[in-house]
């Protein structure tokens, strides 16, 4: 015997109800398993896109942080190395006004000379400092050496271009500061004028620009000049060059303190908006157990008292069917 229309309609509407009912149960439960409650976009579509957003922005965060980092890291390890070659400087001013005083004799000028070499080899030591990733400090974008003696026995910068650089707040920031910038630079010496007349052996040579290592080379070369005339003019110029490299380091120290602050800053931005994309994800993908728990019970009497109710309704319908 067939069953009416109506029996049948009522009977697969249960049996819908059923699947429905263990299919929720069944997702419940990996939600609470897993921890989260979005696991494929058919949980939620808008929410699901929404996680895949702040998953991809996280990443982006992550390396963003990793290059901020590396570029702190740098910074800090060429500040120490300015630091050192700062006090190496100041040290090498003391000298130089020791040794401006008529009353030394040249043995005395003899002694400071030796400990200005002694310094010029820690500084030139100092400029060759790598980072935390191997690459030399003051190269630029180059590889060690950062300095090299060229043909006329003159400290060269042997770098190549710019430090490296961050992407912070959109502009690039240098991780660094390279071997000119900190350091100044040899001007070469112009070429001989053939028409001009030359140079009176009696008169000491103009001043000529000259880099930090040069210049301690040059004060030490002028300690041990025997011509006063010559050893005065040398003097007053290694003083006036001594002066002038500590306040470049001193300028070169406070730009790498700046560009350090900005990373901070900008780590410590990116931080508080982290925080909140975590919250904000957390609070569109993990799972709440409290409510999860509650609707799991719920859902579990539900299944129980409808698997009941269909099972003595289908039970009747049998048995009327046999009668």
């Amino acid at each position: 015997m067939i069953p009416p229309l109506s029996a049948r309609s009522g009977h697969d509407a249960a049996v819908r109800r059923l699947t429905d009912l263990s299919r929720d149960l069944a997702q419940v439960q990996r939600q609470i398993s897993t921890g989260k409650k979005l696991l494929t976009p058919g949980d939620d579509a808008v929410g699901f896109a929404r996680v895949a957003t702040f998953r991809r922005e996280d990443a982006a965060a992550t390396a963003q942080r990793r290059a901020m980092d590396a570029a702190t890291n740098r910074l800090s390890a060429s500040e120490i190395a300015l630091a050192g070659i700062a006090d190496i400087t100041a040290r090498a001013k003391e000298l130089a006004l020791a040794g401006r005083n008529a009353t030394l004799n040249a043995g005395d000028r003899a002694v400071l000379a030796q400990e200005v070499r002694e310094l010029l080899s820690a500084a030139r030591g100092l400029a060759e400092a790598k980072g935390p990733d191997g690459e030399a400090l003051f190269a630029g974008a180059g590889v060690a050496p950062a300095y090299a003696d060229d043909a006329d026995a003159l400290a060269s910068w042997a770098g190549l271009g710019a430090p490296p650089q961050v992407v912070v707040t959109g502009r690039l920031l240098p991780a660094g500061i390279s071997g000119p910038e900190a350091f100044g630079i040899t001007a070469p010496l112009p070429p001989p004028d053939p028409l001009a007349p030359p140079p009176d052996p009696l008169q000491p040579p103009p001043p000529r620009q000259r880099n930090l290592f040069d210049s301690l080379a040059h004060l030490a070369t002028s300690l041990a000049e025997p011509r006063p005339a010559f050893f005065a003019a040398a003097m007053d110029e290694a003083i006036a060059a001594i002066d002038g490299h500590v306040a470049t380091l001193a300028a070169a120290q406070g730009l790498i303190g700046t560009r350090t602050a900005r990373l901070e800053a900008e780590a410590a931005r990116l931080d508080s908006i982290g925080l909140a994309r975590q919250t904000a994800q957390s609070k569109l993908e993990d799972t709440d157990m409290i409510e999860a728990v509650a609707r799991l019970e719920r859902l579990a009497t539900v299944l129980e008292a409808a698997q009941a109710s269909f099972a003595r309704v289908s039970r009747l319908s049998l048995w009327e069917d046999i009668r």
